[in-house]
């Protein structure tokens, strides 16, 4: 009885899908230069076409050197884009970073490309990984190809998941 009642029970667990973790809100965190991070915030609106790039910058507020990362996802809330260990940078304090989603030889230097090769975003989501909740940062789109942009315009930075109303 035992036995049948354990079968009945696994049958019943197997019958019910498996709701897979993707997307800015509930994708695992990744480490970042062996250490633990944290999703800080998330930024929608992320493009990289039609001769557009997303561009992410955080200074270090943090007394000590942390770690910082951009984990790109596409829109169709898949797992994430890039390998956010594999281009986190260490920020010493007071220090500026800059992310970028294509075309690290614009008007922006010292741009950490979030890739190897652009990838297709028409309409996509990021989110700002840290060691510290200490940074602040900022986000916008602008021309990828022209020294200086001929467009830019700034992108809603909120603080993980959450959003204020206006």
């Amino acid at each position: 009885m035992k036995t049948l009642m354990l079968v009945a029970g696994l049958a019943l667990l197997s019958s019910h899908p498996v709701t897979a973790r993707a997307g800015i809100a509930d994708s695992p965190v990744p480490i970042l230069q062996g250490q633990k991070a944290a999703h800080l915030f998330s930024v929608s609106g992320v493009v990289t076409a039609g001769g557009l790039g997303t561009y992410f910058s955080c200074t270090s507020v943090s007394p000590t050197t942390v770690v910082v990362s951009v984990e790109l996802f596409s829109d169709g809330g898949e797992g994430p884009c890039n390998d956010a260990s594999a281009v986190a940078l260490s920020v010493a304090p007071g220090a500026t970073v800059m992310f970028a989603t294509q075309n690290v030889n614009s008007a922006f230097s010292s741009v950490q490309l979030l890739t190897p090769t652009p990838v297709f975003i028409g309409h996509g989501s990021a989110r700002i990984l840290s060691t510290s909740k200490g940074l602040v940062c900022t986000a916008f789109l602008a021309d990828a190809y022209n020294d200086p942009p001929t467009s830019m315009a700034a992108l809603t930075v909120v603080s993980k998941t959450k959003q204020r109303g206006s």
